[in-house]
């Protein structure tokens, strides 16, 4: 199947093929394209928009409850699927085509599957709110949040749900999925039987028994589906099905950080399915179509017995299939291991190739493998980060420069880029979200050596690499504020990485109509919105301070001088008044000027010197307390609380973090009075400190930790 996702700055589009005959009407591809306000435009394939699909008043539906297997439907969630729910106009998200025939979306308020076929809602559910990201395999549906938890949604129905629980002899799950329900059955199967099975108030022991009537309705209804043969016959069952006419469709997800979990509304469910289930997953049973293939049988002793066989030939199937991937994959680790420093590009670039081949291979014979979707990318992406680390572990970075083959550069890229870019959580439309902290990527030197090497003649490379690895506009950036170049184009980027360093080169070079740009950035990120495709962010950010100015102007500072740090201040109150900025920078400046004038260019960080900090005391020896004391009350003309000189083991004065309070020469504490004296201690950077009594007793004049 061939799917094509296409995004631009501000919507988001899913080309489907015409090989995917069940969502089309038609013998042609078609576009769906995102649009404001629950909207979807149906595109031709010359970009023509053929409809506008409206989908405000077909949200109007309660969202679908998630159910587990363990817990029964809260309150709250019986309140929502009860009353009536007002139209929603939402603004959907990148679109997938799910299970060949429906689309799926995600928003900050949950997730949606629709079909475009009826320009309907199948379903919606508020439970995920706070996704990062999606993928989509066949009928399942991969979500990260952003607290890093990952979930699996398959796209199921009702009936299928109820007869795998009953086959698995899971009654008790089966019993209490049919309980959350309740409506959706008793709208669809409402026979005395049904009636009488919600009503009975002790349960009976007997699951099974109490379940009966309703699987033999159910596996009636399972019998009108026209079942496919190996043979190709297709057999057509002739039974009428009551549940047939009033199919429900809906989801099933895995997930190993909860409990088994199901969610069902009047047209969808959705299971949550825990990690204890996902050994049978791997044995091959089968979840939502599939299910449903298998349960097309005749009578329900002689189906279990079915199941369990197909079953048996799934797992012998799959166990086979997974052999030979682990062995086909061994040709790959081979040539990665192959690889050694000082090899020749032609033998670089044979093994490239080679390599490239065997992996597509690889991948294109186990594309349509059933359910072994996840296991086949888990283990080709193992051996695709193999190879890449070894390819640049094995790499002369001095060569790199000199290398004349355009295409081993572009793998060394390719490879940099391969290895770095997933540690970055990223918005739907593939910019990486502002960063919290800053990570040293691997392979650095690489990467470096790749900016400096395509800076002149490629520009979108070194943007490629940068916008993958935003870590990388450090080097870029600096390169192009010193050859002067025009900035417009990396603005948005730089400003979204929140990255000091990158900060510190953009900012000081800018002109006063980019820096209205900038005022106008920062507005949209405080409110959460992706500066690169002006989209909400999934995960909206928390900031304590939306961008460090002190820690830009410490980075001008260390970098260039208090004089050009103190000038891009100046600049800063110019362009953006009243900000917030740390009485720190003022005495880092002042002091680093003092030293610069004296002629020792060291910066001096009065951040990291002088927290105000429990992991941080004052010692002072009396006597000296009392002369400073003194002294800052003449310079500050105010009172001095002498109480924050501290009381303990004394020194002249300083702030201190002693990593222990004994004495590393006589193993005694720092307070004991005998060897204080009037002497006191002394405090090395390391953080140790000694009496100096004793230091001067061992003949001491630095820490005998570290010699």
């Amino acid at each position: 199947r061939e799917e094509k996702n296409i995004n631009d700055a501000r919507g988001a589009f899913n080309l489907i093929s015409d090989n995917d005959s069940n969502i089309l009407g038609e013998n042609h591809s078609k576009i769906f394209c995102a649009r404001p306000g629950s909207r979807l435009w149906e595109v031709s394939a010359d970009g023509v928009v053929v409809k506008t699909h409206q989908f405000k008043e077909a949200l109007a539906i309660p969202p679908i409850a998630i159910f587990r297997s363990d817990s029964t439907l809260e309150s709250s969630q019986e309140e929502e699927t009860e009353r009536e729910w007002p139209p929603q106009s939402v603004n959907f998200s990148h679109l997938f085509v799910l299970a060949r025939k429906y689309l799926f979306s995600y928003t900050t308020s949950g997730l949606y599957v629709i079909d475009p076929a009826n320009a309907s809602v199948l379903l919606w559910s508020n439970e995920y709110t706070n996704i990062s990201m999606t993928a989509i395999v066949d009928d399942r549906i991969y979500l990260m949040t952003c607290d890093s938890e990952f979930h699996c949604v398959a796209l199921t129905t009702l009936d299928s749900l109820l007869l795998r629980l009953y086959c698995r002899e899971q009654f008790s799950e089966c019993l209490n999925a049919c309980f959350v329900y309740k409506s959706q059955l008793l709208n669809a199967i409402g026979t005395k039987d049904i009636v009488e099975m919600f009503e009975v108030k002790d349960l009976p022991r007997d699951e099974k028994a109490l379940l009966r009537p309703l699987i033999t309705l159910l596996q009636a209804g399972g019998n009108n589906r026209p079942a496919k043969l190996d043979s190709g016959i297709v057999v057509v069952h002739s039974e009428n099905g009551r549940f047939a006419d009033k199919r429900t469709y809906g989801c099933e997800t895995t997930s190993s950080s909860q409990s088994p979990e199901i969610s069902s509304d009047d047209s969808s469910e959705m299971q949550i399915q825990s990690g204890t289930d996902q050994e049978d997953l791997a044995r091959g049973d089968t979840l939502g179509t599939a299910s449903e293939d298998v349960l097309d049988s005749g009578n329900y002793d002689g189906e279990v017995l079915d199941i369990k066989d197909d079953g048996q030939r799934r797992a012998d199937f799959q166990e086979n299939v997974t052999h030979r991937v682990q062995s086909d994959l061994r040709s790959i680790y081979d040539l990665a291991n192959s690889i050694r420093p000082g090899m020749s590009e032609k033998e670089i670039e044979e093994i490239i190739l080679e390599t490239d081949k065997r992996m597509r291979t690889v991948k294109d014979s186990y594309r349509d493998s059933p359910g072994l979707q996840t296991f086949i990318y888990e283990v080709t992406r193992a051996a695709e980060l193999h190879y890449y680390n070894v390819f640049l572990e094995n790499a002369f970075v001095q060569s790199i420069d000199s290398i004349a083959n355009d295409y081993v550069v572009r793998h060394f890229a390719r490879a940099f880029i391969e290895i770095n870019a997933p540690t970055y959580a990223r918005c739907s439309c593939g910019y990486p979200y502002p960063m919290d902290k800053t990570v040293e990527p691997k392979f650095l030197a690489v990467g470096e050596s790749l900016i400096k090497r395509y800076a002149d003649e490629l520009p979108k490379e070194c943007s490629n690499i940068c916008d993958k690895v935003p870590y990388m506009w450090r080097v870029y950036l600096s390169i192009r504020v010193e050859r002067r170049s025009a900035l417009d184009d990396l603005l948005r980027q730089c400003l979204q990485t929140r990255d000091n360093v990158v900060l510190s080169f953009l900012l000081p070079a800018l002109n006063e109509q980019q820096w209205s740009c900038v005022a106008m950035c920062l507005s949209e990120i405080q409110d959460g919105t992706c500066l690169f495709c002006a989209m909400p962010l999934a995960r909206k950010p928390d900031y304590d301070v939306l961008i460090d100015w002190s820690g830009i102007a410490r980075e001008i500072m260390s970098r260039e001088g208090p004089d050009e740090a103190t000038a891009f201040l100046i600049k800063l109150e110019s362009m953006i008044p009243d900000i917030d900025l740390d009485r720190s920078i003022f005495q880092s400046i002042i002091f680093t000027k003092m030293l610069h004038r004296r002629g020792l260019k060291k910066s001096i960080d009065f951040s990291k010197t002088n927290q105000l900090s429990s992991e941080y005391g004052t010692i002072c020896s009396p006597q000296i307390g009392e002369q400073l004391a003194k002294a800052l009350e003449k310079d500050l003309r105010r009172p001095i609380d002498k109480n924050v000189f501290g009381t303990g083991a004394h020194h002249w004065g300083m702030r201190h973090k002693i990593k222990s309070l004994t004495c590393p020469g006589c193993t005694l504490s720092l307070q004991t009075p005998i060897l204080l004296g009037d002497n006191g201690i002394a405090i090395f950077r390391c953080g140790h400190a000694y009496h100096v009594n004793c230091m001067i007793e061992r003949k001491l004049t630095r820490c005998n930790l570290h010699q």
